[in-house]
């Protein structure tokens, strides 16, 4: 894994020359220009509702279950297009067309509906220590009368 994040800025550098090679330099500059303004113009229509969706789920494993769902699909593909390359930008249309498919098929719903099972799942008190895991201390709310004893 370490080897990749290493090589992966010079196969970027590598696709963009390859690409310069075969059209012209001025025609990668304008590409690399395009992708970077239509990134950015996505993520500022999704960034605010895609940072709304995230600070609703509890934990970074939730939150990376939904990755491919909605708002936070169209921000994290933005991000990806900003990223001058084309690897970067075909594993952003590799992201836009998974989003698009789970909307049509009905997928982002049932993941939102998970997420709130799983939110649901974290408000029961009465969980015994076998079901217990590490999300946290449970927190009861109430009223309460101090009893002293005669």
């Amino acid at each position: 894994m370490p080897f990749l994040l290493i090589a992966y800025p010079f196969v970027e550098f590598w696709s963009l020359l390859e690409l310069s090679s075969r059209t012209s330099p001025l025609s990668t500059i304008t590409y690399i220009l395009v992708m970077m303004v239509f990134g950015y113009w996505l993520l500022q229509l999704a960034g605010r509702s895609a940072l709304m969706t995230a600070g609703r789920f509890p934990s970074a494993s939730a939150l990376r279950g939904q990755l491919f769902a909605g708002e936070i699909s169209v921000a994290f593909g933005a991000v990806l297009l900003m990223i001058p390359g084309l690897i970067s930008d075909v594993i952003a249309l590799y992201v836009f067309l998974r989003a698009a498919l789970r909307t049509l098929l009905g997928g982002a719903t049932s993941g939102e509906r998970r997420a709130n099972a799983m939110n649901e799942e974290r408000d029961i008190p009465h969980r015994s220590s076998a079901q217990r895991d590490d999300r946290g201390p449970v927190t009861l709310e109430g009223d309460f009368s101090r009893v002293d004893d005669d």
